[in-house]
């Protein structure tokens, strides 16, 4: 299998409000920063507010007529006769092509997909998958074999940074993109995206890459802003001990057995502690709205970065990253793909810097489509059969991921 590394930036959290006590510095209040990946990556919680996603009034695990899904990693989902393969080994050894023609090379130098704009020829084992698959979902059909780990530009040596594990995130976001740019017509869409991937797959290279350092990028420009919140703390912390302080100088004047020199020692003591303190203020001030500046920065970049993986088409988050469970994947994938439209599924594995891979599905009213850049792109004839063809994928290829989550575009 080839996935990405999930790199997208994590939501910084912004700095707890310390405990209020009489005659302290007054606390700064911000909002949370917005995420940056997912890990890719990440860069994660979405900047915009994910709208709730309606729930059927049928038993769990079944569509409002009533018909029940797959479950994943189930005796019921699974078959003896099933190749016993996972999504690491569809990967393949990453060795140059043999037997390229000139023109093959010079059409890969040249960014243009190698054969003169024919669909490459899937690898054994991926047809091996594909074929069990559409046996265990009557009526899916294979519009065209993807199966990235076997596409020979993908074999050349120093490929660029962030594709020598796949470009599933950009061939998912090319094929919003012309799904989209068609109008929403599955037939059409598909026609749109074979001409891409038939014809100039470089670009699919290109896309991944530039989208590997933008995502970089925001990690890098989120660690330091959460290095700026984690000063800010600090802060908070230093004038709230100089607050306690001149509370226990008052205190202590109000001792009528003062001697006059402790009296004016004291005095000058809690001058010093306030003129510091409206200076520390006024310092927190400026850092907190320099925060708040770079937090809105941050989320609009971030927005930008989406919308770039929707193939230029702003999305909306339906689901942040939940479990992958065997007895509730597939009702919580049809619940949050009921409305007509393109959505990105993104799986992650556990961890922080975990591989992550993505999956695209068309929902419409009539026939569906589901992407995956390791199989194939298929079409069923209805969301049900889609629903469960992605839960076969998870259950036959990506049990090794825990989590996904659902955008809509």
């Amino acid at each position: 299998m080839k996935s990405f590394k999930a790199g997208f930036p994590k939501t910084p959290k912004a700095p707890p409000a310390p405990p209020k006590t009489t005659n302290t510095v007054a606390q700064p209040t911000f909002s949370k920063p917005g995420t940056t990946a997912a890990k890719p990556a990440t860069p994660t919680a979405s900047p915009t507010t994910s709208p709730n996603v309606s729930r059927p009034t049928t038993p769990t695990g079944t569509t409002p007529q009533g018909d029940a899904f797959k479950p994943t990693g189930s005796p019921q989902a699974s078959s003896s006769s099933r190749p016993n393969i996972d999504a690491h080994s569809l990967q393949g050894p990453q060795l140059p092509s043999p037997n390229l023609s000139e023109s093959d090379i010079a059409d890969m130098a040249l960014g243009r997909t190698p054969g003169k704009g024919k669909a490459m020829t899937p690898r054994p084992e991926i047809q091996k998958v594909v074929e069990q698959m559409k046996l265990e979902n009557p009526g899916a059909e294979v519009l065209r074999y993807t199966d990235q780990g076997g596409h020979p530009m993908l074999k050349q040596p120093n490929m660029p940074a962030g594709t020598d594990a796949g470009v599933c995130s950009a061939m998912t976001s090319e094929w919003i993109r012309t799904g989209k740019e068609a109008g929403g017509d599955p037939l059409k869409g598909s026609q749109a995206f074979g001409k891409l991937t038939d014809n100039h797959f470089g670009k699919l290279i290109d896309k991944q890459h530039a989208e590997h350092l933008q995502s970089d990028a925001l990690t890098k420009l989120n660690g330091a802003h959460l290095d700026d919140i984690s000063k800010l703390e600090g802060s908070v912390k230093q004038l709230q001990g100089k607050s306690a302080q001149r509370k226990e100088i008052n205190e202590l004047l109000t001792n009528p057995n003062l001697t006059p020199g402790e009296r004016q020692g004291l005095t000058a003591q809690r001058n010093q502690l306030t003129q510091e303190l409206k200076t520390g203020m006024a310092q927190l001030t400026q850092d907190k709205d320099a925060i708040a500046q770079k937090q809105q920065s941050i989320s609009h970049l971030v927005d930008d970065f989406r919308t770039g993986r929707g193939g230029g088409h702003p999305g909306v988050k339906v689901q942040d990253f939940e479990p992958i469970t065997p007895d509730t994947f597939a009702q919580k994938l049809y619940d949050g793909t009921k409305e007509n439209g393109h959505y990105r599924i993104g799986l992650r594995k556990s961890g922080e810097a975990a591989e992550g891979h993505v999956l695209g599905l068309h929902k419409t009213d009539g026939p569906n489509r589901l992407l995956d850049a390791n199989t194939a792109e298929w079409k069923t004839n209805n969301h049900k059969d889609a629903v469960n063809l992605t839960a076969d994928h998870i259950d036959q290829l990506y049990k090794n991921y825990s989590t996904f989550d659902i955008t809509r575009y």
